[in-house]
């Protein structure tokens, strides 16, 4: 049940700094380096291109390495460059490439993510109940709605480098998260099975 919980939490946060960057990184690169809305949503295409191509790197990399370690790698780099972003000194022909890194590491880590889950769920309640789990603990709608309501404010106070600060912090949460579902995942795995009809029921 723990661990369960602790991959909606997962879900959630990041999830919340996906949709943070893809509300507001178009103004917060126009306010902090002052491109134009041409640059700033392309650089945007660039997060979102990177991504695509971090999540097909990640599919061969999640089978081969373990899930944990990749996404702490994968995230914790991406918080980094949003840091780095958010401190508003580089140069503007970077942030194109920046942007291109960050939605990059970020799709590295969507399928260690989804194979942290399946590891989890299918510890707890059997592989049969996996689909189940993870409608479950799938907290998108929820994340992408709270990103407008958690960072809004402070778009509306001008204070874009704190949005991109934000991120990190979520991401970094994240990390820390996916750790524990693993240490949850590897706990259950060394434990008597039990009924997974009766787990799952548990928790509806």
């Amino acid at each position: 049940m723990r661990a369960v919980w602790l991959c909606f939490l997962f879900f959630l946060l990041i999830t919340a700094a996906f949709g943070a960057i893809q509300n507001f990184a178009s103004p917060i690169l126009q306010a902090l380096y002052g491109l134009s809305i041409t640059t700033a949503a392309t650089a945007l295409s660039a997060y979102l291109l990177g991504g695509a191509g971090g999540i097909l790197l990640g599919g061969f990399l999640a089978k081969k390495n373990d899930q944990e370690s990749l996404i702490t790698l994968a995230l914790g780099i991406a918080a980094g460059f949003a840091i780095i972003l958010a401190a508003g000194i580089l140069p503007g022909w970077s942030i194109l490439p920046l942007m291109s890194a960050i939605g990059f590491c970020t799709g590295i880590a969507g399928p260690s993510r989804d194979l942290l889950v399946r590891r989890a769920a299918t510890a707890r309640f059997g592989q049969a109940a996996f689909g189940r789990v993870y409608g479950f603990v799938s907290g998108l709608d929820l994340g992408l709605a709270m990103a407008p309501v958690i960072f809004g404010q402070l778009m509306d106070g001008g204070r874009f480098s704190h949005v991109l600060i934000g991120i990190a912090v979520l991401q970094t949460l994240a990390i820390f998260t996916a750790l524990r579902v693993g240490k949850s995942s590897l706990r259950l795995a060394n434990r008597a099975p039990s009924s997974s009809a009766n787990q799952w029921n548990s928790i509806r």
